[in-house]
């Protein structure tokens, strides 16, 4: 089986670039390849607004569990080993089955991810913890905040599976491990692992070109002349 954590560029290095672009860029880039529906839905946030993600998905089914089935929680420790076997830093991401009661994530979930490997959660559900979230300065983003605990409520079900998350233009989004998550301000964009490289080179360049025209725009440029040289802006 093909690892899904193999690129042609090193993660961290996708990680560092992939960060140092923007979701509306990424948007853009995938949107020019044919793969308009990349964007996850608009009440997927990050939890402070300052938070940016980038990084390759690690993904999780959960369903909801009214039991509270202990031998079914219990499954969860052979996840985080899954994440451990990585060898690469994760990006945690919750499919939840459209659940809406709980919290699916929280501050002990990133303790242990975080000893794991696990940089950022993306939750398509609930966080709670927030202030210790906080004070950690561990990125999660997701579509409300609840003190209400997942036990009898929600538990852990499968992972390293494709998923199926909300999307802003389709009613979900497909995300399959090693698929690219990047994540800021403005929502949560995700690319295909086989156009991970692609894309953020596209979007790097589109983001030089950007930059020229500021500069441009700047300078005190005309700006119909600055248009016609560059066409859509």
């Amino acid at each position: 089986m093909t690892n899904p954590y193999e690129y042609a560029v090193p993660v961290q290095e996708l990680i560092d670039r992939y960060r140092a672009t923007y979701s509306g860029a990424v948007y853009d880039v995938l949107d020019g390849l044919g793969y308009p529906h990349q964007a996850l839905a608009t009440d997927i946030k990050p939890v402070d607004n300052r938070w940016v993600i980038a990084g390759p998905a690690f993904t999780m089914k959960g369903i909801p569990e009214p039991t509270g089935d202990e031998k079914l929680r219990s499954r969860r420790i052979h996840m985080f080993e899954a994440m451990k076997q990585t060898g690469v830093p994760i990006i945690d991401v919750r499919d939840c089955s459209f659940d809406t009661q709980a919290a699916h994530y929280g501050e002990m979930n990133a303790t242990v991810g975080a000893s794991c490997g696990v940089i950022a959660a993306l939750v398509d559900g609930g966080s709670r913890d927030t202030k210790f979230l906080l004070e950690r300065d561990f990125p999660v983003f997701a579509r409300y905040l609840t003190p209400v605990e997942a036990v009898r409520r929600w538990s852990y079900y499968d992972w390293q599976l494709t998923v199926s998350l909300r999307g802003a233009l389709t009613s979900t989004v497909q995300v399959s491990p090693g698929d690219f998550i990047m994540g800021d301000l403005d929502g949560v964009v995700v690319v295909p692992r086989d156009l991970v490289v692609e894309v953020l080179e596209k979007t790097e360049e589109l983001i030089r070109h950007e930059d020229q025209v500021r500069a441009e725009f700047d300078e005190g440029q005309d700006p119909v002349d600055v248009y016609r040289r560059h066409g859509r802006l």
